[in-house]
């Protein structure tokens, strides 16, 4: 289970919609979000590799997997009757985030349970040996890495930023920061410090780790190789976005043993 994206940009009012269910958005967000996705190419890669996992893990486990979104197609509930239709009657339900958070993970949960079928939940699956290995791959000897998560209001953070921080004790990396991105206009506070504020303390070159995802979507190919690169330029930072885990056989190692914990 993901957040899912819209296919073009000509369905992104539909698709925030879905998300802003307390408030429509303005013709102004619409156009900004879809001036993103063109500069990404129109269209997040989100659902293709979510696809590509989910194929990877059914060859390594030799159980159907399924694949669904929060807030686009195939929706979770899609992704359930299909289940259904081909016989499946109880379900492990995987969030592709590996920190829990009530507001992402755990809405993915809910989504699944109001289907009605029988499922368990991998809650998180933040420490799993393939995933530490795969980030400790990409991050040994850099002069500095800065990782970074999907910032979350912070009074319904926990234990997320523990669980980001445990990640960043197993990684074990040199010098480094961790900062929070992505985050959205509220009058609530929300995690930080954020990715702009760290930079200013920063000098020469950073590596950056989006630990807090685990493929390229938007929050990647947007606000970290455009928005925030053009800010550390700006500061006479040198910019390095470490390679996400997308497919990588490590991430593949880290999926089936979250799932083996739980069948």
């Amino acid at each position: 289970m993901a957040h899912g994206s819209p296919d073009s940009v000509d369905q992104m009012g539909d698709y925030l919609r879905h998300i802003m269910t307390r408030r429509a958005p303005t013709a102004e967000l619409i156009a900004e979000f879809q001036d993103r996705y063109r500069q990404i190419g129109g269209r997040s890669p989100l659902l293709e590799i979510t696809r590509r996992q989910a194929e990877a893990l059914r060859k390594r486990i030799a159980l159907p997997v399924y694949v669904g979104m929060r807030h686009w197609t195939p929706t979770i509930p899609e992704a359930v009757e299909a289940a259904r239709r081909d016989g499946v009657e109880r379900l492990v339900g995987l969030p592709l985030a590996p920190q829990y958070a009530e507001v992402s993970v755990g809405a993915y949960h809910a989504e699944l349970a109001r289907t009605g079928v029988p499922s368990v939940p991998v809650r998180s699956w933040h420490l799993e040996p393939g995933l530490i290995e795969y980030w400790k791959r990409q991050t040994r000897g850099r002069e500095f890495v800065l990782f970074t998560a999907h910032s979350i209001p912070v009074q319904s953070a926990e234990p997320y930023p523990t669980h980001l921080q445990e990640m960043v004790r197993a990684i074990g990396a040199g010098p480094h920061a961790l900062a929070y991105q992505s985050r959205s206009p509220s009058p609530v506070p929300w995690l930080g410090p954020e990715v702009p504020e760290t930079l200013r303390e920063l000098r020469g070159k950073i590596s950056v780790a989006a630990i807090g995802f685990i493929c390229d979507h938007v929050e990647v190919l947007y606000d970290l190789d455009i928005l925030h690169r053009r800010q550390a330029e700006a500061l006479g930072l040198k910019w390095e976005r470490l390679p996400m885990p997308n497919d990588d056989p490590l991430l593949i190692d880290a999926l089936a043993s979250a799932v083996g914990k739980v069948l």
